[in-house]
């Protein structure tokens, strides 16, 4: 009798269990993610990437509290003018290099560099899928439309899971390649820009078309009085055999004849760009070279800001015996391979000798 009430009472407990077994068991609703309508990014009222280079577009993206991660992606690309929805253009692959590696500005060689650095196939623009900045991708003009073409539109989808959100009209219109830096041309109408440079014979000063002109021009005479200015010193940028990777830097007097480099005899030619190899003769100083220069947007020893900085200079006695550290400089940048010379054209004779 008292074994068959046990039982009983054991299979009274069993029930509730049972029951909280069925419940547990029982798949509760999913919880949506919260997507925020207030979510934006910092958006441009255009997008004007400089085709001949890969750029990266931070756009700043505020979740305003949504539910990470999200996700992101390119929706409905189309031209600007027109809304033609084919454009397969931006989305084809082009070779490109990428770093596997981070290149520090204390690379001994070419052969360091190009190590670090691999060729891919990538589209020209793209949507980074976590974080929501563009990429624009090295691609030429003739592949992407450029301004004066008003370029294109296309949306970026925002989505978590359960939830979406799109962004639109994103303006995208390309500048067409602009080789080097500093840029004689305007670079949208490619005309050649004016400047003022004072007259030869002194006194007032002519408009005349732009060239590009040293940086820190500091204690060089042509005269024992007079200094020189910047506008006295002209630059010019010229490309050989588009596959090289040299650069050459030379320097002309007022006749175009040569000045032998060994006249700057302050300047700290191994270390004044990353390259290799130096030629020095009196006609010029040539380097092996990586493109683009620079190579990064890091700081380092040769660049600063997104341009390499070179700097010049020579040191002699001026009257009364004293030292004249004589010096002028260049922030530059380039982007295309190739054999390149840079020029400095000197309309007045620098005085080299001590007075």
């Amino acid at each position: 009798m008292k074994k068959l009430q046990q039982m009983k009472w054991n299979s009274c407990l069993a029930i509730p269990v049972v029951m909280v077994l069925a419940i547990a068991c029982k798949k509760l609703p999913e919880k949506k993610d919260y997507l925020s309508q207030d979510a934006s990014f910092n958006k441009k009222s255009v997008y004007e990437p400089i085709l001949g280079r890969t750029a990266l577009e931070l756009t700043q993206f505020s979740a305003d509290g949504s539910t990470y991660p999200l996700i992101f992606s390119i929706e409905n690309a189309r031209t600007k003018n027109g809304g033609h929805t084919n454009v397969p253009e931006l989305f084809q692959k082009v070779k490109v290099q990428e770093w596997k590696r981070d290149y520090t500005g204390l690379e001994t060689s070419l052969a360091e560099i190009e190590a670090k650095r691999v060729w891919v196939e990538a589209p020209f623009l793209e949507v980074r899928s976590g974080s929501g900045d563009i990429i624009f991708r090295n691609a030429p003009s003739t592949l992407i439309r450029s301004y004066p073409d008003s370029g294109y539109l296309f949306d970026i989808k925002v989505r978590n899971k359960g939830n979406e959100r799109v962004i639109k009209d994103f303006w995208l219109r390309p500048i067409k390649e602009v080789p080097y830096e500093p840029y004689e041309f305007d670079v949208y109408t490619r005309e050649r820009k004016t400047e003022s440079r004072p007259r030869p014979s002194g006194g007032g000063s002519n408009i005349v078309p732009y060239t590009i002109h040293p940086t820190g021009v500091s204690k060089m005479y042509f005269t024992k009085d007079s200094l020189f200015t910047d506008t006295l010193i002209s630059v010019y940028f010229t490309k050989e055999n588009a596959t090289g990777h040299s650069l050459t830097f030379k320097f002309v007097d007022p006749r175009f004849n040569p000045i032998d480099p060994a006249k700057f005899s302050n300047t700290q030619w191994d270390k004044i760009l990353h390259g290799f190899n130096r030629r020095q003769t009196a006609m010029g100083v040539t380097y092996d070279v990586a493109y683009p220069i620079p190579l990064t947007q890091l700081n380092t020893t040769y660049a600063n800001s997104g341009k390499a900085n070179v700097k010049f200079g020579y040191s002699r006695k001026g009257f009364g015996g004293e030292r004249l550290d004589a010096s002028f400089g260049l922030n530059f940048a380039i982007y295309e391979p190739g054999d390149w010379t840079i020029t400095f054209y000197f309309r007045r004779d620098p005085i080299f000798n001590d007075d």
